[in-house]
């Protein structure tokens, strides 16, 4: 398993060098799919996102490197996209799958793994299905249940500032996550979301059923007993 590094001036392209990829929205999805193949045991999988190399940043790059792979196809099993669900994840599913090209086929059904005859393809979004949002709010799931109340003076602080009441609902969660880090995270108050499950930053643990389905998919997507072919 090979996981991209954060962005630095004159890094090499990531080259893969598994037989399945996973494309992320950004470094702290990266990394936190990272986390997720680690603690599942699977090492047949890299995972890397868009960097100013490859041509943009953030979801705009997505498809760019997915195009990139497609050069790299005859190595490669499969490829997959995750990225954050905002607040149409119809329309962001239907963005994300316009970056798969031959010999890669745009899967037909978010969160599903579509096996073809030499490939598989799959997009997630998350926080999950029937959910809008980004990664900020899968973590603040992962808080939530593993104590109800977590949020509550947060909540209370975010009430007493008055100055988030024409927020979008992907700056709240944000908001939400970082004022919880900065209150729980005695190593540093300003760690990245990228570290937040680590044994040195430790605010939540990557074990959380809050990540139940993003496995899930992890496992069926690396899966070298493929389903039946398209």
């Amino acid at each position: 398993m090979k996981c991209a590094e954060k962005e630095l001036p004159g890094a090499p392209p990531f080259e893969p060098e598994s037989p399945y990829v996973i494309v992320c929205e950004g470094w702290q999805d990266a990394s936190f799919v990272c986390g997720l193949l680690r603690h599942l045991g699977i090492t047949n999988c890299d995972v890397t996102y868009p960097t100013k190399i490859d041509g943009g940043n953030g979801k705009e790059g997505i498809n760019k490197v997915v195009g990139l792979l497609a050069g790299r196809a005859a190595s490669l099993s499969g490829v997959a996209v995750i990225g954050d669900a905002d607040t149409d994840p119809d329309e962001s599913f239907k963005n994300l799958c316009t970056g798969f090209v031959s010999p890669f086929k745009a899967p037909s059904v978010c969160f599903s793994v579509l096996q073809g005859k030499r490939h598989r393809t799959a997009v997630f979004l998350i926080p999950g299905k029937g959910k809008t949002g980004t990664l900020e709010h899968l973590f603040l799931e992962a808080i939530i249940l593993a104590n109800s109340t977590a949020l509550d003076c947060v909540d209370k602080y975010r009430d007493c500032t008055q100055t988030t009441t024409d927020w979008s609902e992907n700056k709240i969660g944000k908001m939400r996550l970082a004022a919880y880090v900065a209150a729980h995270c005695k190593n540093d108050p300003c760690c990245s979301p990228a570290f937040l499950w680590t044994s040195k930053n430790h605010v939540f643990d990557i074990a959380s059923p809050a990540f139940n389905e993003v496995c899930e998919f992890l496992r069926e997507f690396t899966d070298e007993t493929p389903p039946l072919t398209e």
